[in-house]
């Protein structure tokens, strides 16, 4: 009887003791299994770009950039006064092409990227002449329009480029429906998707230049603020005025002289 009991008690010990290890096995499993939360990034297709190409477009290359002060400026002044209002989503815009637009809107996420927990989204919805992938080296890669379409999800034309901590769905695809796409329920979905799943404190959008088509007119009262980006010696006075006026009621940031000489900036020896 004695040793029934010792047996018993054995049993007891031993299921006591590896009743522990057991849970925790099945929950590493668990845990190793799970689905991927909504703002983990590893959920995204990892892209790499093609940095010797940075220099001939004017994009960010590395921390001694002599042009990467002068994007932390504009980064500061434009996280400064998001915050201030709440904003979240900002649209860089030009009266007309040429002006640097793609590089401004570029630039100003990398410098944004670069600090931590910001994870700014650039999102290419420049359906004319979409340029931010080929700035980037970026190639093979799923177009917004696939998403806009219905072809794929969110999810899956949301890339991650080897610069900074951004998040990037680009394009290159030329479309005359673009207006159709931005009014559209997945446009509200792509922005609210970005700010409240992805982590991203601030979506910037490139869009088609203001003047010469209504993308931009179609898709502006969706997002908070918008950028102008102008041409120093290239863009007109009456194509800023024009410009303003179509923008009517959105928020205006402010506005970038682009492309104006050295002799024109001030403290030259920052």
């Amino acid at each position: 009887m004695d040793r029934i009991r010792q047996a018993i008690t054995r049993a007891r010990d031993h299921k006591d003791a590896v009743a522990p290890r057991s849970e925790g096995t099945a929950q590493s499993i668990a845990e190793r299994f799970a689905p991927k939360s909504p703002g983990d990034p590893d959920r995204f297709q990892n892209v790499s770009c093609n940095f010797e190409r940075f220099g001939e477009h004017c994009i960010i290359s590395n921390e001694q950039d002599p042009v990467l002060t002068a994007y932390r400026v504009l980064r500061t002044r434009v996280l400064q006064k998001m915050e201030q209002e709440g904003w979240k989503s900002i649209a860089v815009v030009s009266p007309a092409s040429g002006a640097g637009k793609t590089v401004t809107a570029i630039n100003l996420a990398i410098a944004i990227g670069s600090k931590p927990n910001l994870r700014p989204m650039l999102v290419d919805l420049d359906f004319y002449r979409p340029s931010v992938a080929r700035y980037l080296g970026i190639k093979e890669f799923p177009s917004v329009l696939d998403y806009f379409e219905g072809q794929r999800t969110l999810d899956e034309v949301t890339l991650r480029p080897d610069v900074s901590d951004i998040l990037l769905i680009a394009n290159e695809r030329v479309t005359r429906r673009g207006a159709e796409h931005l009014t559209s329920d997945r446009a509200d979905l792509l922005i609210k998707t970005a700010t409240e799943d992805y982590g991203s404190k601030i979506v910037i959008f490139d869009m088609s230049p203001a003047l010469g088509c209504d993308d931009s007119i179609a898709f502006l009262p969706k997002v908070d603020c918008a950028l102008v980006i102008a041409a120093s010696g290239q863009t007109r006075i009456h194509e800023l005025k024009e410009t303003q006026r179509i923008l009517g009621k959105t928020n205006i940031l402010g506005t970038v002289l682009n492309k104006s000489p050295a002799s024109m900036m001030p403290n030259q020896y920052y």
